[in-house]
């Protein structure tokens, strides 16, 4: 995997996290970190990140069904948005809601 990301350092998990519906949900729990280790740590973007649903599935080892199930219930609980980037086909912008709050930025 392949990403121009921020890949040093680490990030912030509050121990609080495991009353949460994402922590109790096994295959949630692995998207919503997914989605934190891959999101722009600093700067106008941070929390976000450019990727497809295919290098989702190919990462994670899930299916394709698996894969936007999850994304929808991670939206749905308001805890990452995400749309299609115009003239990328299949491209998906992945946005981590209150990102900054989590890390702390």
């Amino acid at each position: 995997m392949v990403k121009e990301v921020d890949t040093k350092g680490y990030i912030k998990l509050h121990r609080k996290a495991q009353q949460t519906e994402v922590f109790k949900n096994p295959y949630a729990w692995q998207l919503f970190t997914y989605c934190l280790f891959n999101a722009r740590f600093s700067g106008d973007e941070a929390g976000t990140f450019i990727t497809t649903q295919n290098e989702i599935r190919k990462d994670l080892k899930w299916s394709r069904n698996t894969v936007i199930k999850f994304m929808k219930f991670l939206k749905d609980i308001d805890c990452i948005d995400y749309e299609g980037v115009t003239g990328n086909t299949g491209k998906t912008i992945i946005k981590v809601r209150n990102f900054n709050r989590y890390q702390d930025i």
